[in-house]
């Protein structure tokens, strides 16, 4: 008879393309991963895995029961999926890779409200973004990873990956308060410095995307990657700024009510597939889309 758990590590040999891939995603160490295999090839009494070559490769045999422990793994979510749809309860560990401006007005509220309507969630909060954290996720060592992008541009995609939005948040033109101006539109603020993001983030892109349709310039000036460091250096006189209204906090900037500066969309990254994403990573998704869709006060 083939042991599912042997299944379940070919399965993640197959996903990864490596024994060290399967190893880091399963939580075990290549030995073990690689013993594992051989003991599924005595059971199945087929070869399993080309070793001829440099790279690991399944055979046709390693390939067809590979897909029959995607078929078993599927299953096994679906079973706990319809478990806690009966019994309505909810439960295990949900690790969640968030970014610095979300953390107060998003993260922490969501955590007070599982906490209070599904106690037996464990969410574990990582400050990560990017590439590393979506590496992550794949690899099964995350089950969530937020992002954001600018509004105006198409959602991303990550094959194998389903993307769940969460809020829609307002940019805000900010400008030092010793400006002593009230601009209309982003024309008035042509010959101006800026404080910019770093290229490729929603921001920065949106900054970009509104100067164009302004038909400013903006001149190279300062970088920041975090909020808090962008308002701190507004506050300072070194140039307006382009923030989402999620990170305004109390800095003491002036903030300018422009029309149609659009957004940022700010959304989470999950596995998809057949009964993905399990019941309890759904929840904590619920949880955060509700809590993002919540009315704020417009500062």
């Amino acid at each position: 008879m083939i042991d599912p758990r042997r299944l379940g590590v070919l399965q993640a040999v197959a996903v990864h393309g490596s024994v060290a891939g399967a190893a880091g995603a399963l939580h075990l160490s290549p030995p073990a991963v690689s013993q594992q295999l051989l003991a599924l090839e005595r059971e199945t009494g087929a070869s399993l895995i080309d070793r001829s070559g440099r790279q690991v490769r399944l055979t046709a045999a390693g390939r067809l029961l590979a897909a029959h422990g995607e078929r078993v793994a599927a299953q096994l979510r679906q079973a706990e999926r319809d478990l806690a749809e009966l019994t309505g309860q909810v439960s295990g560990p949900v690790r969640v890779a968030a970014f610095q401006s979300v953390m107060a007005p998003l993260i922490g509220p969501a955590l007070r409200g599982l906490a209070a309507a599904s106690p037996a969630i464990q969410p574990v909060i990582a400050e990560r973004y990017g590439p590393a954290a979506l590496a992550d996720l794949r690899r099964g060592d995350l089950d969530i990873v937020l992002t954001e992008y600018d509004a105006a541009s198409p959602p991303p995609a990550e094959p194998g990956l389903g993307l769940r939005q969460l809020a829609l948040d307002p940019y805000l033109l900010v400008i030092p308060p010793d400006w002593q101006v009230s601009p209309r539109s982003l024309r008035d603020l042509a010959g101006r410095p800026w404080v910019a993001g770093p290229p490729g983030t929603a921001c920065d892109h949106a900054l970009r995307r509104l100067a164009a349709e302004a038909g400013i310039r903006i001149p190279a000036g300062d970088v920041c990657v975090e909020f808090p460091s962008v308002l701190a250096l507004v506050a300072a006189g070194r140039g307006a700024a382009i923030i989402p209204r999620l990170a305004l906090g109390q800095a003491p900037v002036t903030v300018c009510a422009l029309p149609q500066l659009g957004g940022r969309h700010i959304a989470a990254w999950h596995q998809a597939g057949p009964a993905q994403p399990a019941p309890a990573t759904a929840t904590v998704l619920d949880t955060l889309a509700q809590t993002g869709q919540a009315p704020r006060q417009t500062p």
